[in-house]
């Protein structure tokens, strides 16, 4: 049997992901020692699998090698099973590959239960990225009735889902997006109660206006400048649940300086701490649960970017950091 996958065959530069992967065809065998083969029906596309394509070596996660194919989360059906915990017709999400056909790791699986109204609310809604705004929110950022509670990338899928949790929880949510049809989405479609155009306000002046008394939790997916802007308007003891490095991911070395508002930190009694899903794993299906109370009642929205073929998944993954995306970026095939 064929299938096809995405290699990586270069360490990219800034986003000329063309460069640095390959589609190609190779054989497959059977499932062996607990493996099970997937049939992919859906690709996550998560700006974080950026670092693992560098050669970074003091991530969270060592990089892929050169000539492995890449990985990433996906929602999948399983074909073949070495593992008699998974049966052949299962539904199950986890990390697979950027693949119409992969043999994987059972233990990173799922079974989920089939049903819900869209299946691309399995990689949205639930999963990883509703796991991640649930623990950045509640966990991490500790949230109290009445704070200040602002989100970059805030129409991407982890800060979308970010602010509807921190509405749940009795906060004024604010959040950063790059375009009008984003800030109006958020606020018309998802509740919130401000959104900021940070490409045509200035941000400082924005921040001073709608948060007067300073922001009281920074859900942060992108740090950079943006960061350093927020932390000269930080609330005295406020968090800042750090999730991710967007504006840092494709430059050279993958690092950028540190913010040079550091210093307010201190001055505000302020913490900021690092969280990866990687940390919460096994609390997951207590998360879930509550998510998907949540997005079957029709409280906790989302909105796909859905881009067809597999020949098609660097289209898709580009948007991310180009800010052409809205919601969950996914590649159906």
């Amino acid at each position: 049997m064929k299938r096809k996958v995405w290699k990586l065959i270069a360490r990219p530069d800034g986003t000329n992901f063309e460069e640095a992967l390959e589609l190609v065809e190779e054989d497959i065998s059977d499932p062996v020692n607990g493996q099970i083969q997937i049939k992919l029906k859906i690709i996550s596309m998560d700006a974080g699998t950026r670092m693992w394509m560098s050669d970074r070596q003091d991530s969270y996660q060592p990089p892929i090698d050169l000539g492995s194919s890449m990985v990433g989360v996906c929602l999948a059906e399983i074909t073949k099973s070495s593992n008699p915990s998974f049966k052949e017709g299962d539904l199950v999400r986890g990390f697979g590959e950027w693949a119409d056909f992969a043999n994987v790791d059972s233990e990173s699986f799922l079974v989920l239960e089939k049903g819900l109204d869209h299946d691309e609310a399995y990689l949205s809604a639930l999963g990883l990225n509703g796991w991640t705004a649930y623990v950045g929110v509640m966990e991490v950022g500790k949230p109290k009735k009445g704070e200040n509670f602002l989100v970059s990338a805030a129409a991407g899928a982890t800060g979308s889902l970010a602010g509807q949790i921190a509405k749940k929880a009795g906060c004024r949510v604010i959040g950063l997006a790059g375009s009008q049809e984003k800030c109006d989405w958020l606020v018309n479609d998802l509740g919130f109660d401000i959104a900021i155009n940070y490409k045509i306000e200035d941000l400082d002046s924005a921040l001073k206006k709608h948060c007067p008394d300073g922001v009281d939790i920074y859900f942060d997916n992108v740090a950079g400048d943006i960061l350093d802007t927020v932390m000269q308007n930080l609330a005295l003891n406020a968090r800042i649940p750090l999730c991710g490095l967007l504006a840092q991911y494709n430059k050279k070395g993958a690092k950028l300086p540190g913010p040079d508002n550091f210093d307010q930190l201190l001055m505000k009694r302020a913490t900021i701490t690092g969280f990866f899903c990687p940390d919460f794993l096994d609390d997951g299906p207590r998360i879930e649960s509550m998510l998907s109370e949540w997005y079957k009642e029709g409280s906790l929205k989302f909105k796909a970017d859905i881009t067809e073929g597999l020949e098609n998944v660097l289209i898709s993954y580009k948007k991310i950091f180009t800010g052409e995306n809205i919601g969950k970026t996914l590649v159906k095939l």
